[in-house]
């Protein structure tokens, strides 16, 4: 049905708008430290023009501290520029504290994060693996061969597969139930997709 599904329905798009993307140069800093991430972040700025208005003629660099600017980095670098902000906080200026500075986790980081708490909530406790429902359940199912692995402690990779594959076959399940309540020959999706439903039927079942 790829050919019949049209593209969504716009309600508030954003403008599109051109934005100039500049090469940043390689620095020797320690982003392992609070005073690494300090420096990192005022060489960014200045290699992209922008510097304390304290500093500069009237025009000579744009004045952001009205402004925010996004810093894309991992945990330990949210954490850092976190302590940075506190610390600097009795600064008298704006761009002496830091204010204009807003850390957003990189998406592959972020994705990590919510991968180790979905184990540390429904696969590590052993309480959370009793349920027939629970998500250990699923993965003894899924690959029985590797429960132990991710009892114990298994890599974003493996994590990032599980989460993906056991949300399809629960999608996929609720399907099957649905169409068995239409119709009670319809004990598995194969035995409905027999029947080449069209697309309006299935958006009727979906809704």
């Amino acid at each position: 049905f790829q050919s019949q599904i049209s593209a969504p329905q716009v309600l508030e798009q954003i403008p599109v708008a051109k934005t100039p993307i500049i090469p940043a140069s390689a620095m020797d800093v320690n982003n392992s430290m609070v005073t690494g991430n300090i420096q990192a972040i005022e060489r960014l700025m200045a290699q992209g023009g922008v510097f304390d208005p304290a500093d500069v003629e009237d025009g000579e660099s744009p004045d952001v501290t009205e402004y925010v600017v996004l810093v894309h980095g991992d945990l330990g670098m949210g954490e850092h520029i976190l302590s940075m902000q506190q610390c600097w906080s009795i600064e008298t200026t704006p761009w002496r504290r830091f204010q204009h500075i807003v850390f957003v986790p990189g998406l592959f980081h972020l994705k990590m994060a919510a991968a180790d708490a979905i184990w540390r909530a429904l696969i590590q406790p052993m309480s959370a693996r009793q349920d027939q429902t629970s998500l250990m359940h699923d993965i003894a199912q899924l690959q029985p061969r590797e429960t132990g692995i991710f009892g114990s402690k298994p890599g974003f990779r493996m994590m990032h597969q599980l989460i993906g594959h056991d949300g399809i076959c629960w999608c996929l399940d609720c399907w099957r139930i649905e169409v068995e309540k239409i119709n009670n020959a319809h004990k598995t999706l194969n035995n409905f997709a027999i029947l080449k439903p069209s697309l309006e039927e299935l958006k009727e079942i979906a809704n």
